[in-house]
Formats: C-alpha cells, sequence, structure tokens
C-alpha cells in the first residue's frame, strides 16, 4: 500500500454552525451591546446619569471574550460530518471502500489533498485556529459512473505521503500521463527532487517541452537550476 486514507463524508451545518469560542466571541459582545444600550435608554428616560456601579456587569462579557479568545488558539474547525469507510492508492489501482479500481481505467481524474488536520486557518481574529484536514477531493469515472470522495489528511507528514504518492504514480506510468494530472502537485513539493526527476523523465521523453518543465520546477537555488539546465536542455 502506498498510501490510505480515512473517507470523510460532508453533511450540511445546522443553523450557525458556530465554534466554541466563537459563540462565546459573539454572544459576550451581543451581552456587551445590549447592555449598553440599555444604560443609556435609562439614562435618557431618567435624565440623568447612572451610578458608575451599574457599569460593572460589563466586565463578564469581557471576560468571556479573552476567554474566547485563549479557546480560540487551540481549537479547530467543526466537522460537519462523519468519517465511513477508506481509501487507498496501491500500486496498480486505486482502492475505496474494498472495491478496486485499476488506475488504467480511471477517466477524468481529479486530485485535490493539500489540506492536512493542524493546518492553520484564515481565522486571524476570531473563530478556530485550526482545520480538520478534511478540504481533500479525488473524483473520477469509472465505465460511466461519477465516483466522488472526500478524505481527510491527518497531518502534514500525510500529506506528504500522499504527493509522493501521486509523484510515484505518475513518474511510474501506472496511470496514462496528462499534462493536468501535474496540478496534483502542489508548490511546496514542486521543490522536491522527485518531483524535479519526474519533470526531467517527461522532458527527455518528450511528453512536455523544456522550458515549460523548468517553470513547473521550484528550483532550491541558482545553482540547482543551472544543474537542470545541463542535464535536460539538449
Amino acid at each position: 500500500m502506498l498510501f490510505s486514507a480515512s473517507i470523510f463524508i460532508p453533511e450540511e451545518p445546522k443553523f450557525f454552525n458556530l465554534t466554541r469560542s466563537e459563540k462565546l466571541s459573539y454572544y459576550s459582545f451581543g451581552a456587551i451591546l445590549l447592555y449598553a444600550l440599555a444604560l443609556l435608554s435609562i439614562e435618557h428616560v431618567l435624565d440623568r446619569k447612572l451610578p458608575q456601579s451599574f457599569y460593572y456587569p460589563v466586565i463578564i462579557p469581557l471576560i468571556l471574550q479573552i476567554i474566547s479568545f485563549i479557546i480560540r488558539l487551540k481549537e479547530f474547525e467543526n466537522l460537519n460530518g462523519y468519517f465511513e469507510g477508506t481509501i487507498s492508492f496501491q500500486e496498480d489501482f486505486l482502492v475505496i471502500n474494498e472495491i478496486e479500481y485499476k488506475y488504467s481505467e480511471l477517466e477524468n481524474l481529479v486530485i485535490y489533498g493539500n489540506s492536512f488536520s493542524g493546518e492553520k486557518t484564515q481565522n486571524y481574529r476570531y473563530g478556530p485556529m485550526y482545520g480538520n484536514g478534511i478540504q481533500n477531493l479525488i473524483s473520477f469515472t469509472h465505465k460511466g459512473t461519477k465516483i466522488e470522495k472526500h478524505f481527510q489528511l491527518n497531518s502534514e507528514r500525510h500529506l506528504d505521503e500522499l504527493q509522493n504518492t501521486l509523484i510515484h504514480i505518475i513518474t511510474e506510468e501506472r496511470i496514462s500521463f496528462k499534462k493536468e494530472y501535474l496540478d496534483f502537485i502542489n508548490d511546496e513539493h514542486r521543490s522536491y527532487i522527485l518531483f524535479e526527476f519526474l519533470i526531467g523523465k517527461l522532458i527527455t521523453e518528450k511528453k512536455i517541452d523544456f522550458k515549460e518543465g523548468f517553470r513547473l520546477v521550484k528550483f532550491n537555488s541558482s545553482k540547482d537550476a543551472e544543474e537542470f539546465k545541463i542535464k535536460y536542455c539538449n
């Protein structure tokens, strides 16, 4: 087995789909706003300023705001779904829930695998700090039937395993080469020696031209780029 992952079945989120930190943040902010408006209204009706002690309860929702910030530092996004079954890449075929699909029989193949559990979200000010690694997808048509599955990558190392597996399958021609399959490899892994070897192989076999291949590789230094030119620019 080259790679294996859990299949994720997404479900529609209920209501506002807020995490614990988001609920604390929004509700406490709402409480501050409503309480402040209530005090201002009372002062307007009585036409006099209330004693300072009336404003002390505002401290409670302020404390909740601080707590919500602390919680979010270790909080993960809501799953909104469940795990059921596995997907694995073997040497010559793909396996989904114990059903084998030969690579040679797959059409319209699309693989997105760049999200892993523990990856920081784009929520810089509020909300959960980490994702669950479930924004990954494989979609293909097999003998006229379209199959689409989400799956989880549970760590950055798991992501590396998937990327290396995809490079291996393309390099070893387990699946007939198409240029769009190179899009399965993310930018970070295009700087790896395995991807550089794959592109060099494709250039040598004249499946892509040198200029196109050279642009695809993310070289770590100008020296690496020059060595690649010398080796593959005929």
